[in-house]
């Protein structure tokens, strides 16, 4: 059966908002018993070999390596369906990188492979392989970050509301504005920051 990857484009991509995250969860804490469940949803994989050739979003890099780079990620969309090619699951890994704040974390994907991926590099994590197409996720987090994964499903509505019944009332959501805009429900969430929403009810 036919395993879908999808790929984070390039190292760091959303690191500030993951950086403003942990300030926000370093603030705004204050249940000692429990540690925030923070929800990465869909963060995708790339091979280990075309890991240390991508352009990274947090370093200012010479035009030849951003073409480089840019070339190692198109390279990637062919490489990483070859299913015995090792992946690691960047986005996960800058999760765990730019939160300093005590939290657990959970990975839902649709793909084994990436939840192997997720599973070997951060044994702590709680993965769940969850196709938000037509499954709800398994649990309520109290953030749930979701960057470019709803606007690749057919029913993103659908999924966005799967989305929103996972997140706890106050939790914070950050998703990208192309899926934010078409699909967000505005009523029942604030806007506290780019890309940062916090649910009202």
């Amino acid at each position: 059966m036919f395993d879908p990857v999808g790929s984070t484009s390039w190292p760091n991509r959303h690191r500030p908002y993951l950086l403003r995250l942990d300030e926000l969860l370093r603030r705004e804490w204050i249940t000692p018993a429990a540690l925030p469940l923070v929800a990465l949803i869909g963060p995708g994989a790339v091979t280990r070999f075309c890991r240390p050739l991508l352009r990274d979003a947090a370093r200012h890099q010479a035009r030849w390596r951003t073409l480089t780079g840019d070339l190692a990620r198109y390279a990637d969309q062919l490489l990483r369906r070859i299913p015995w090619l090792p992946l690691v699951s960047l986005e996960a890994q800058e999760v765990e990188a730019a939160l300093v704040v005590p939290h657990e974390l959970a990975v839902v994907d649709l793909s084994h492979r990436v939840l192997a991926a997720v599973a070997r590099d951060l044994p702590a994590a709680r993965c769940a392989r969850v196709d938000l197409s037509c499954a709800p996720i398994p649990f309520v987090a109290d953030v749930i970050i979701a960057f470019n994964v709803v606007s690749r499903i057919a029913d993103g509505q659908a999924a966005t509301d799967r989305l929103v019944d996972a997140l706890r009332p106050g939790g914070l959501l950050l998703m990208d504005d192309r899926s934010a805009d078409r699909f967000l429900p505005r009523a029942r969430f604030e806007t506290i920051a780019d890309k940062t929403h916090r649910k009202r009810d």
